[in-house]
């Protein structure tokens, strides 16, 4: 952030007994990280201080008050780098939100285990679940010697327009030398066309472990890559490999949640088809590994097992499920393997199936380190499961808030937590959940209303010399007014705005919607009684007041006309101008020359 953008943000001086001076200095840092966060609450109150986050998500606001405590050379150089004294020390926080596994990850993650003996129990659980099902992932190599998987890409099944010729997707889709997807193909009858224009065929029987029948888009295992003697191979996929998950599917139904999926806004009639339960969502293997790893916990003493959830839940939706990919990169000889695509339920054409016991081992060591930063931390976080419409909490009792709220219809969290929270057994109740939502019923007004309540509870609870930093982002006019509509209607104003670079947007922000770069970063306190009030500026005389940057349009127009706009609708709610202009509209006024 600039020395503009510095001053711009913090030109307003705060009471003596806040250590004004000390604010005034204060820039965001440019990622939204337990790190910056706890820098952020560490220059906006003092020791002893209380802080609330009412969308609390996953946690982040109560970890940024343990490690305000206990300050990380990485917040010791940020700080130094932007010339700020932050006031370390002890704090306490509550943390609310409505989510199952936000909680779970809030709680494990703010109050956590002792470090070793989480390690030992992680081992422990890992070799209990391998001894119960200790051929889950055998299989054998390109030789035929033994071998365990690594990971295989699946592919669904397709058969020509024209001939009705039946293949994978992947032998119509992907071609070497160099690795890549062709855009056209041609069958032995001749036909020729794009491979997506290729039927994608489905299979209807009985499901085996709910008796019931159902049409699901066929796949079948297209490349294995496995391990064997200390060295990684690949091959393409036999018989062999369909007869062991088949196999595996036969097998009594595992002690898993064989739970109803709540399908909402992001389900699908192409991929989801005949996905009705959790278990479709996966392998018969993967399931079953994770089922078995779920009773190994059971082993455990009560006071590891949410931990032991946790590690097992981090990955488990990410790179368990049959929405893990592969993607291409240029000049790469093989498929890059990656996780699920953040804030939806996707699944392509050429899933893939990981390793379940080999990825909880690779994050037993991550959780161990994480546990280190705040274990023994003095300070106290409390987490609430719960809507924070009615907080329960005393009047004026908070000192400073940092909160993310849900971006109007950007995600429905509720529905993508599901591969999660059916395994706790606990989905989320999302009556009050503030989302704009076709298929919960909630339209722009609900969420506006519900932010409302969330916003008068927090005017309620903080104290009359507190202040909020609320960040935010939308590419939509109407979204950014309802925000602004809810925080007047609670009774606080915006008193200074910055943008805030994130290091990567979620694929709905980037692929879903016009995207937005870099989300507006709002100080909010109790509104104050305006004398003699201005009549606010027009979105053009704002327009026309931005200055833009020059470097930045120099080497990216699109990211800089994105930041301008963030900017704009920042400037917007601090002067009370009505936002009435689209991301998407801004954009084509820029291309035009009609905007500056």
């Amino acid at each position: 952030m600039s020395t503009d953008a510095v001053s711009a943000l913090y030109n307003q001086p705060l009471p003596a007994d806040r250590r004004g001076p000390l604010y005034n200095a204060f820039s965001y840092p440019t990622k939204v990280s337990a790190e910056s966060v706890a820098l952020c609450i560490a220059c906006h109150t003092m020791p002893g201080d209380r802080v609330l986050d009412p969308f609390g998500g996953s946690g982040t606001t109560g970890i940024a008050a343990l490690l305000c405590e206990r300050p990380t050379p990485k917040m010791m150089a940020m700080a130094t780098a932007i010339g700020v004294e932050p006031a370390w020390g002890r704090r306490g926080a509550v943390v609310c939100d409505i989510s199952e596994i936000g909680s779970l990850l809030a709680r494990v993650m703010t109050s956590p285990p002792e470090p070793a003996a989480f390690a030992a129990a992680a081992s422990r659980v890992l070799h209990a679940a391998e001894a119960a099902a200790p051929d889950l992932y055998a299989t054998t190599g390109p030789r035929g010697e033994p071998g365990l998987i690594r990971h295989i890409i699946w592919s669904d099944v397709v058969s020509c327009p024209a001939c009705g010729n039946i293949n994978t997707y992947a032998e119509v889709r992907v071609r070497y030398g160099p690795l890549r997807f062709a855009e056209q193909n041609i069958c032995a009858c001749g036909y020729s066309g794009h491979p997506d224009d290729w039927a994608r065929l489905t299979d209807e029987h009985p499901d085996p472990w709910t008796g019931t029948a159902a049409s699901r888009r066929r796949r079948v295992p297209w490349r294995v890559y496995g391990r064997s003697g200390g060295k990684n191979w690949s091959r393409p996929a036999t018989s062999a490999d369909s007869r062991a998950e088949n196999e595996s599917a036969r097998r009594p139904a595992p002690a898993g949640p064989i739970a109803l999926l709540r399908w909402g806004d992001l389900y699908r009639s192409g991929y989801h088809r005949g996905m009705t339960h959790l278990h479709h969502l996966y392998t018969a293997r993967n399931f079953r590994a994770l089922a078995t790893l779920w009773g190994c916990i059971e082993n455990e003493p009560g006071g590891l097992r949410d931990s032991l959830r946790l590690l097992v839940l981090s990955y488990n939706a990410a790179h368990s499920t049959l929405m893990t990919r592969v993607v291409l990169k240029k000049n790469s000889k093989d498929f890059i393997l990656t996780g699920a695509q953040s804030g939806v339920l996707y699944v392509s054409g050429l899933p893939v199936e990981k390793n379940v016991f080999a990825g909880v081992q690779r994050k037993i060591g991550t959780f161990k380190s994480a546990f280190e930063l705040v274990h023994g931390t003095q300070g106290t976080v409390e987490v609430v499961t719960g809507s924070s419409t009615h907080l329960d909490l005393p009047d004026e009792s908070i000192d400073y808030i940092f909160t993310d709220p849900p971006f109007g219809a950007n995600i429905p969290y509720s529905e993508v937590n599901q591969a999660n929270e059916l395994w706790l057994r606990q989905p989320t109740d999302n009556a009050e959940e503030a989302i704009v939502s076709p298929a919960q019923g909630k339209r722009l007004s609900t969420y506006q209303s519900l932010l409302t309540s969330i916003f008068s509870e927090v005017t309620r609870v903080m104290k009359k010399e507190a202040e909020a930093t609320i960040v935010f982002h939308s590419a939509h006019a109407s979204v950014w007014q309802a925000l602004a509509t809810s925080l007047g209607d609670a009774g606080l104003m915006v008193t200074a705005a910055s943008v805030l670079d994130k290091t990567q947007a979620s694929f709905k922000q980037v692929n879903g919607h016009v995207a937005v770069s870099g989300d507006p970063l709002l100080r909010v306190r109790r509104a104050a009684v305006a004398a003699n009030e201005q009549p606010a500026p027009t979105i053009q005389e704002l327009i026309e007041g931005i200055a833009p940057d020059s470097a930045v349009a120099e080497q990216d127009t699109k990211r800089h006309n994105e930041r301008l706009y963030s900017q704009l609708v920042g400037t917007a709610l601090v002067n009370g101008t009505p936002i009435t202009l689209d991301a998407k509209h801004f954009y084509a006024a820029r291309m035009k020359g009609t905007v500056r």
